[in-house]
């Protein structure tokens, strides 16, 4: 009986030291995951859109961030589908938060949703912490084409003056330009027929059968 145990003992001692040269070894061949967070983009100048995201090429913007280490080197990337480009770079301050004034690229690509990362490098295995922002809408200026005192980007009808600009069923257009202001599907799954009964011109019409 003491044999028996003397060899289970053994057994267990030799499993533990496999499985701590084997640990190290596994987490080397298959490193951990990046970790992520958010990211914030503010503009400088403060305008008040019905999309936060919205920016116009050339906007000056300042990244904002947390959960970093103290002191972490920061670097932040503009990118749009496989194009990655470096806008700024930053330090971390007492707190892990960031702070980075940059801008929007100039040439960047109106009308194709972009994304910027700060990315914080942890070791040789290239394990990072990444901070991802919300998709953005690009613009291509910061124009204001009807003239009513609020840019294209951030109105909810650009090309009809709404002071006010009231979005009834909240589907991101104001009521003055808005085929169906009572019914955010705008009559899409049901002909065209908007909830309060009017049809939506924008929505062909089903044709009777010939």
């Amino acid at each position: 009986m003491i044999r028996y145990v003397e060899r289970a003992r053994h057994s267990l001692g030799v499993g533990f030291l496999i499985w701590m040269v084997a640990a190290p070894l596994a987490a080397a061949e298959n490193p951990a995951p990046r970790m992520r967070g958010k990211l914030w983009v503010n503009p400088v100048e403060f305008h008040d859109c019905i999309v936060d995201t919205a920016f116009a090429r050339g906007d000056p913007v300042i990244l904002t961030g947390n959960g970093l280490q103290p002191n972490d080197a920061v670097v932040a990337t503009f990118e749009q589908g496989d194009a990655v480009r470096e806008i700024g770079r930053g330090k971390a301050n007492a707190q892990g938060a960031i702070s980075i004034r940059t801008q929007i690229p100039a040439d960047a690509i109106a009308g194709t949703e972009a994304r910027i990362r700060a990315t914080v490098q942890t070791g040789a295995d290239a394990n990072s912490f990444v901070l991802n922002s919300a998709p953005l809408q690009i613009f291509p200026d910061n124009r204001d084409s009807d003239g009513d005192g609020t840019k294209d980007m951030c109105d909810s009808c650009p090309n009809l003056a709404d002071s006010d600009m009231t979005d009834s069923d909240g589907d991101g257009l104001g009521d003055p330009c808005d085929p169906c202001p009572t019914d955010p599907d705008n009559g899409a799954t049901n002909d065209g027929v908007c909830a309060d009964g009017n049809a939506n011109p924008n929505v062909p019409m089903p044709q009777p059968p010939h």
